[in-house]
């Protein structure tokens, strides 16, 4: 992807945010889901905080994180295949870097441009030690990955408030959706299905009041079924989950044959208190997290991009499934966006053609 299709993409999403204002600040769901799809990039995790790898800490795709990051050793951005390429940096630390052992930059570049301390960087093996340990870039082909990370970019028109007041903006949005989709429990499965719905963005409320260990609403269930049509997204708001877990039994819940999940979108409503994500297992879905203290629970591998206030992941590897917009604004906004982006559109547009095919590749 050239630089100029990156500045393309971001435009298009800084365009729908003020468009929204300019009618009122009533942005609509199909709107946040689009501007959701664009802010996230390409990155596997966005931590508006710190974020901690222990035991295991290969992640599939890059991670952006404006606080402090431990990594236990690991590989990240080890699936470059799974996210097409990119010019932001796929490390991108905006605090202090700490590591134990040796961890591997596969693809891309790293950018830590206020770390401090004690490091040394070796230009001939390409490796920056301190820290506790030592960052490898040397099987990385991008030319800044010879480069020191603490002189690299930093991703493209990136602004950490801006981000995240825009991600928590689109959050309150599906928040404040009425829902439209149905939970229900039939042989030994929690189902999440869209009805009589066959287009746009269906809107679930899963209240975890309800949710008691492997039983939802008293109902027992050892499996989970979301259906995602290609030509529909899903938005799941998970509501009261301050200090407990989703979908954590001790072994982990099953979800069913994946299928459609890079059109499912996790909104973990403002909260207080940590929220746990799974506990073993698989999980299958994009977290929109902006304002909470995720928590992976113990060798749960995600699959999706995540975002949070700030991210603790232990065991299992972080896997990437892009988040992808199957749906389009409405045609005023669209009339608006060409007068005011023209030919930017078009970049934008190209991007999405090129991620959705990633996608499907992957």
């Amino acid at each position: 992807m050239t630089r100029f299709l990156i500045h393309c993409r971001i435009l298009a999403a800084s365009l729908l945010a003020v468009v929204a204002a300019a009618m009122g600040g009533a942005q609509s769901v199909v709107q946040s889901v689009n501007t959701v799809d664009q802010l996230m990039r390409n990155y596997n995790l966005i931590s508006f905080g710190n974020a901690t790898f222990t035991q295991y800490g290969d992640t599939e795709g890059p991670i952006a994180v404006k606080g402090n990051l431990y990594l236990d050793g690991g590989t990240i951005a080890a699936h470059p295949n799974k996210y097409g390429a990119m010019t932001d940096p796929s490390l991108y630390v905006g605090g202090q870097l700490t590591m134990s052992n040796f961890v591997h930059l596969q693809s891309g570049y790293a950018s830590t441009p206020n770390l401090t301390g004690s490091w040394n960087w070796d230009g001939t093996q390409e490796r920056l030690t301190g820290g506790g340990g030592t960052l490898s870039t040397s099987n990385t082909s991008d030319p800044l990955g010879g480069v020191d990370p603490r002189n690299n970019p930093a991703p493209a028109n990136w602004n950490w408030t801006t981000l995240q007041n825009n991600l928590t903006t689109a959050s309150q949005v599906f928040s404040n959706a009425t829902a439209t989709g149905l939970i229900g429990v039939s042989n030994n499965t929690l189902n999440f299905s869209a009805g009589n719905q066959t287009s746009g963005v269906v809107v679930f409320d899963f209240n975890m009041n309800l949710l008691n260990g492997n039983q939802y609403n008293g109902q027992s269930f050892s499996n989970i079924g979301v259906n995602v049509p290609a030509n529909m997204n899903f938005i799941i708001n998970v509501i009261n989950a301050g200090g407990r877990t989703l979908f954590g039994t001790g072994s982990g819940i099953n979800f069913n044959t994946p299928s459609g999940y890079e059109r499912l979108l996790w909104n973990i409503e403002a909260t207080t208190g940590q929220v746990n994500i799974g506990n073993g297992g698989q999980f299958y879905g994009s977290i929109l997290a902006p304002q909470v203290d995720l928590n992976n629970a113990g060798n749960t591998a995600i699959t999706g991009q995540v975002v949070a206030k700030s991210y603790d992941h232990a065991g299992a590897e972080l896997h990437y499934g892009g988040f992808t917009s199957s749906v389009v604004p409405e045609p005023s906004t669209y009339g608006l966006i060409l007068l005011g982006a023209g030919g930017a559109l078009v970049g934008f547009v190209r991007w999405r053609r090129r991620k959705n095919e990633t996608s499907r590749a992957a």
